[in-house]
């Protein structure tokens, strides 16, 4: 749009008359006179650029031969003007040859008029011009309201695709993710049939292994006591020792506790993976935070134990009413983008606490940091500060949904080369309990999330 502002009279269309020859001013000014049109005639081609961009014209009517600068000059430094270029410009003339004709239209003029100018002729191409100049405006300003039309929509319509892509990204998660609590529940309870065998089998043979022990033990004294023949002796004592008889009666109760040990390590797994397997519980209920926190830590136990040193500092805390599986995957995304900010070895610490009527979760790490530039970015959808084909930036981003959907808080500190720390506030009884996300729409967040496809 113009910044220059228009001559318009009470609407009237205004005309800009350029002459040097002061008598062809009055003469064409008086042949304009009476016509429903505001005269104002300047008397060189500076003038006229000045009045032109002060005050924007109808129509000029512009006098060719000028000292100075001529009205060919005029009318190409108007025409290469954007403020100025939509205005007639009517070359008046003595000359008749084609040449000076031609060189007016390559400077831009829209009609010409040979002195000695007709008053009737003036008056009616001035009227046309006039004419042609307002449908032109009108053309333009509808041209200009349409193109802003169509670029707002196009924004909403950009706007309205990148909500939708989002949308259906996170759909198609939830389906997945669905699909592998399923898969998940089921592996679970196949693996924890033969665990409880395996874990009791070895609970017996425990027993077992006691009772042969002491056995053995009793026989020995028995045949230190009656007396057994040298040679006999000698023998059993050969064999004992070929059999590493002794080791094994001391080895094995440490063999079988270790075995247990990792029997109840699968169970606490199996455990652990059934409750991340609750991708369909819809109903909030009161929770353990430090629990979540555990669950998430041992199915982590093998990715954390290779590139950090693991510190929990577990406070008191209350129950809180929440969707437990929402909280888990939250947790697990931290703690993974925690490690993956550890380059070769570093620190990962978990704190809980209670604040109030909230519970409190702070994890740590003493990765690279995140630049100060980027800390307000990182919950945005599809930011990611990983590389090509690590992340797809949307774990941050529906973490910061699901303590949304909890009534909570998510914030992050960060100072460069030392490390970074998340706190996740939750309120202890919300105001509104959490929600699904199938039964809160695309604005509320999944049951899950992917961990290695956090920001």
């Amino acid at each position: 749009m113009r910044q220059q502002s228009k001559e318009s009279g009470e609407g009237m269309p205004s005309i800009l008359i350029v002459d040097d020859n002061q008598i062809n001013l009055q003469l064409l000014c008086g042949m304009l006179a009476g016509m429903s049109w505001r005269v104002r005639p300047v008397a060189s081609g500076i003038m006229a650029l000045k009045a032109a961009m002060a005050k924007l014209p109808d129509l000029i009517l512009l006098d060719a031969m000028m000292p100075g600068m001529d009205g060919f000059e005029v009318c190409r430094h108007l025409k290469q003007t954007p403020a100025t270029e939509h205005i007639p410009i009517v070359m008046i003339t003595a000359l008749t040859d084609q040449e000076s004709r031609m060189k007016a239209l390559r400077c831009g003029a829209d009609d010409f008029l040979s002195k000695p100018v007709d008053r009737s002729e003036l008056q009616v191409r001035t009227k046309n011009l006039l004419r042609v100049k307002k449908y032109g405006d009108l053309l333009r300003e509808y041209n200009e309201a349409l193109t802003k039309e169509v670029m707002e929509r196009t924004q909403e319509l950009q706007g309205a695709y990148e909500t939708l892509t989002s949308t259906q990204s996170q759909l198609l998660r939830q389906e997945k993710l669905a699909s592998m609590g399923v898969l998940m529940a089921g592996i679970a309870h196949e693996i924890n049939n033969p665990v409880g065998f395996i874990s009791s089998n070895l609970q017996t043979l425990n027993k077992y292994v006691e009772r042969m022990t002491e056995f053995i033990q009793a026989q020995d004294g028995a045949l230190k006591e009656s007396g057994c023949p040298g040679e006999t002796a000698d023998s059993l004592a050969l064999l004992r020792r070929r059999l590493k008889l002794d080791h094994i009666l001391l080895d094995s109760p440490s063999l079988l506790q270790e075995s247990l040990d990792g029997a109840q390590r699968v169970r606490k797994i199996v455990q652990d993976m059934k409750l991340f397997s609750h991708a369909n519980d819809d109903v909030p209920r009161s929770t353990d935070i430090n629990l979540c926190l555990e669950s998430t830590l041992n199915l982590l136990r093998n990715e954390l134990k290779y590139k950090t040193t693991l510190r929990c500092e577990y406070g008191e805390l209350p129950a809180v009413l929440c969707l437990p599986d929402q909280l888990n995957q939250v947790f697990m995304n931290l703690l993974v983008n925690a490690v993956h900010a550890i380059e070769v070895h570093g620190e990962v610490t978990v704190r809980s606490w209670r604040d109030g009527e909230r519970v409190c979760v702070a994890i740590s790490d003493t990765g690279c940091g995140i630049p100060a530039d980027l800390r307000e970015r990182i919950f945005e959808p599809f930011f990611t500060t990983k590389g090509p084909g690590k992340g797809t930036g949307l774990g941050l981003s529906i973490s910061y949904d699901i303590v949304r959907n909890h009534g909570g808080e998510i914030s992050v500190e960060s100072e460069m080369g030392k490390g970074t720390t998340f706190i996740v506030a939750i309120p202890v009884n919300p105001s509104h309990p959490p929600l699904p996300l199938r039964e809160g729409g695309g604005s509320n967040p999944p049951a899950g999330l992917d961990p290695q496809e956090g920001s």
